[in-house]
């Protein structure tokens, strides 16, 4: 809704105001016709089209004459004119313009007329070099250059001496105008005020507290006074002003007509503004708090003074100067340029405001942000975008203006006033929409228990649900906008082949998307549906296999959907979806000579999976890579390794697949004891220690035979070695041999059987170590310092 909020109004305004002169709309626009330059772009279509063709000499007059007098001759010719006229129609029905095509067609040549009529009409209304033209006939005519000067000297001389007098009198005033400001500030401070008046008052200027309505009454009437004693001293100066001023001219100082007109139109245009402005330092009182009759801030008072200033200076002044070259030989056409031009920077002075005040209103209209319900999102959304309806309002209008539209004003109230409305209401039941949907799949809905899968869907789709919601709406509410502006787009849809053509792809568009949906979550459900059935059958390998085949499928379900889709949405949109498989099939040849790898790894691994060797959760090795199968794709193995590592192998690299995952496993036992140890006691001992292990109900259930002891198998360097295997499921037997080992150990060692490992014993003679180092052995017997008794 955004975007349609922001960018409609400005295209549909010109559509509406320029697009009223075609021919086409004559009859329904209730604008039509009240645009001058609308037929601009007739008029070049007809100037463009080509030249008459020479006329015919006297003998190719004759020699046509007698062909249509002869049968033959005539016969010949009407059937070559039906075989023309046949060929141009078959060749027109041949080549058909899809509705996409054909709506982008009529939408550029409309919009392509339009901005073609609104540069014509602007750039009328904004000649300058008409103005340019007279700027030049008064410098190069020496009459009226010298009627210039001398009205030039004149005014200066009455605008000095005014001016003089008038700030002869401000000064003179200024300390009446203190007394009375001195004053309106003790009154505020009276002991009749409570005693919390005074931080109030204090307050004010940040608008941070409001006071009763009866308090705030008595303090307006209190303040008026002053306020209006004030005024009157201002307005002394103003009329000193006018008084010097009116006597200059009656005084005879301007016997000429011409300068006494100029002279009265730059005395009144100063005299308006000085009036205006005293009106609204009045009501604001920058600077002057005590007097103020309107709760402000000081800056804000301040700057609404300095705006009011420029723009009454502006609209007063250059009247004077359009009504004051009138009397030098202003032409008319260039007077209504130099008026619209005014009235430009009028209208761009008034968006600067809006841009500056953009924040402040906005604070002003959002308020204090804790309020709930419509109401609250209303604020806040015309508190984020009133700068745009209003500056788009102020652009609009001038252009309206600029351009000759009659009732330009009216006009523009309905736009606006429409496109609020429609939105508003387009915002309601989008949010009422979302309400409904949250309330549908709440946490709390009945309906949950009952289905929980479609609940679980249906949560997920929720956003994507919303979203076609507020499309949908804000389609729906730029129609009923574009309609109620004037501009037929109903009539257009349904009683135009392009219009006829848009609906009906519109309508393709949607129920290929909305059947694709249904589609795809049907088969997603069928294939969830089935691998719970066999698992629920009590088939889990068969179940696990399905589940390392669902992603494949899925992906390959998913793209054959998209592509149905998209070729239906193309053929919708007036694509030869013919013409585009056979480039795709060329493309598609292309790509598979390019990328024999990748086809490789989608044979192999599809292979592999349809032999079976391999399911999510097994654990494998693969080219040297032993781990955890995590996931299967359409062309790679994702394997996490015994360290945390994520292996991804391409199948075409997978020779080999070992797999101890399957069926069954066996722990190999291979245990070595010292020759001297009874070989048929050891075996004994570690049957013993068997039996005991899967007696207990925890190894019991990994431990799918009795123990396979083969007896003695090899004589190593330092031990003989007994060898055997028990066997598991798949996947324990890592367990039940660290199991097993661990529990031969602590028997081993209780039974004193020797489980030899290399180690070496070094062994030195004492006396030989004193021969070696010369230390001689005491006669006592005793230790040599530094050597230990043993």
């Amino acid at each position: 809704m955004r975007p349609i909020r922001r960018f409609l109004p400005f295209v549909a305004f010109a559509i509406l105001v320029l697009g009223a002169a075609s021919s086409g709309h004559a009859a329904t626009n209730p604008l039509a016709g009240l645009i001058p330059g609308a037929a601009t772009a007739q008029t070049a279509k007809q100037a463009a089209k080509p030249a008459s063709p020479a006329p015919l000499d006297t003998a190719q007059i004759d020699a046509a004459v007698a062909a249509l007098k002869n049968p033959q001759q005539r016969n010949a010719l009407i059937a070559t004119l039906e075989a023309m006229k046949t060929a141009a129609a078959h060749a027109k029905a041949a080549k058909p313009l899809g509705a996409g095509l054909g709506f982008v067609q009529a939408t550029e040549e409309k919009i392509e007329l339009v901005l073609t009529d609104l540069g014509g009409a602007l750039r009328t209304a904004t000649n300058i070099s008409l103005v340019w033209h007279w700027l030049v006939f008064v410098a190069t005519d020496a009459w009226l250059r010298q009627t210039v000067i001398r009205a030039a000297w004149r005014l200066a001389v009455v605008l000095a001496t005014a001016l003089a007098g008038e700030y002869l009198a401000i000064f003179l005033l200024r300390r009446p105008r203190a007394a009375i400001l001195r004053r309106a500030a003790l009154a505020r401070t009276r002991p009749g005020i409570s005693p919390d008046a005074a931080g109030i008052e204090a307050a004010e200027a940040g608008e941070t507290e409001k006071l009763p309505r009866r308090r705030s009454i008595r303090r307006w009437f209190r303040r008026l006074p002053y306020a209006i004693g004030h005024f009157l001293l201002s307005l002394a100066p103003i009329l000193v002003f006018a008084l010097i001023g009116f006597l200059w001219v009656t005084g005879g100082f301007a016997n000429e007509r011409v300068a006494k007109l100029v002279i009265l139109a730059v005395v009144n245009a100063y005299l308006v503004c000085r009036l205006v402005l005293e009106a609204a330092r009045l009501l604001l009182a920058p600077g002057a708090r005590q007097i103020r009759l309107i709760r402000t801030t000081d800056r804000r008072a301040d700057w609404l003074v300095r705006w009011l200033r420029r723009l009454i200076g502006t609209i007063a002044f250059g009247y004077a100067a359009i009504a004051t070259g009138g009397l030098f030989g202003l032409y008319h056409a260039a007077s209504l340029v130099l008026v619209k031009l005014v009235s430009l920077a009028v209208h761009v002075m008034l968006a600067i405001m809006v841009l500056q005040a953009r924040r402040p209103i906005a604070a002003m209209i959002r308020g204090d942000g804790h309020g709930s319900g419509f109401l609250a999102a209303l604020r806040a959304g015309l508190a984020r975008t009133w700068h745009i309806f209003a500056l788009f309002y102020i652009v609009a209008l001038w252009i309206a203006w600029a351009i000759g539209v009659p009732n330009a004003f009216l006009i523009m109230l309905r736009i606006m006033a429409v496109f609020i409305v429609v939105t508003a209401i387009a915002r309601v039941l989008a949010t009422w929409l979302g309400h409904g949907l949250e309330t549908l799949f709440d946490e709390s809905a009945a309906w949950r228990a009952h289905y929980p899968a479609l609940y679980a869907r249906g949560r997920m789709y929720m956003p994507v649900f919303k979203l076609i919601a507020r499309a949908v709406l804000g389609v729906a509410a730029s129609l009923v906008i574009l309609q109620f502006w004037g501009l037929g787009v109903l009539a257009w849809l349904a009683g135009t082949h392009i219009g006829r053509s848009v609906v009906s792809a519109a309508i393709t568009i949607g129920l290929a998307a909305f059947i694709a949906l249904i589609v795809w979550e049907a088969a997603s459900a069928g294939m969830e549906g089935h691998a719970e059935r066999l698992i629920h059958q009590g088939r889990p390998g068969r179940a696990a296999r399905y589940r390392t085949l669902l992603p494949m499928l899925r992906s390959t379900l998913l793209v054959i959907i998209l592509v149905v889709a998209a070729l239906v949405v193309l053929s919708a949109v007036g694509v030869n979806v013919t013409l585009l498989l056979g480039g795709l099939s060329i493309f598609g040849l292309a790509i598979g000579f390019g990328s024999q790898k990748l086809v490789q790894d989608i044979i192999t691994g599809l292979f592999l999976l349809l032999e079976d060797a391999m399911q999510v959760g097994d654990w494998v090795t693969l080219g040297g890579i032993a781990g955890t199968v995590e996931k299967l794709s359409i062309r790679t193995i994702r394997l996490r390794g015994g360290d945390g590592s994520l292996n991804i192998i391409p199948f075409s690299s997978v020779t080999t697949v070992t797999n101890a995952s399957r069926d069954f496993g066996y722990a190999p036992i291979t245990i070595g004891v010292g020759y001297r140890e009874d070989i048929d006691r050891v075996q004994a001992v570690i049957r013993e220690i068997f039996d005991t292990m899967r007696a207990e109900p925890e190894w019991a259930a990994q431990i799918s035979n009795d123990l396979e002891l083969w007896g003695l198998d090899q004589f190593g360097a330092s031990s003989v070695n007994i060898v055997g295997r028990i066997k598991t499921p798949a996947g324990k037997q890592y367990a039940v041999r660290r199991e097993f080992n661990r529990r031969v150990k602590i028997r081993f060692d209780a039974e004193n059987i020797e489980m030899p490992y290399n180690y070496q014993k070094i062994t030195i003679d004492p006396a030989e170590f004193r021969a070696a180092f010369g230390r001689p052995k005491p006669a006592d017997g005793g230790a040599q310092p530094g050597e230990a008794n043993t």
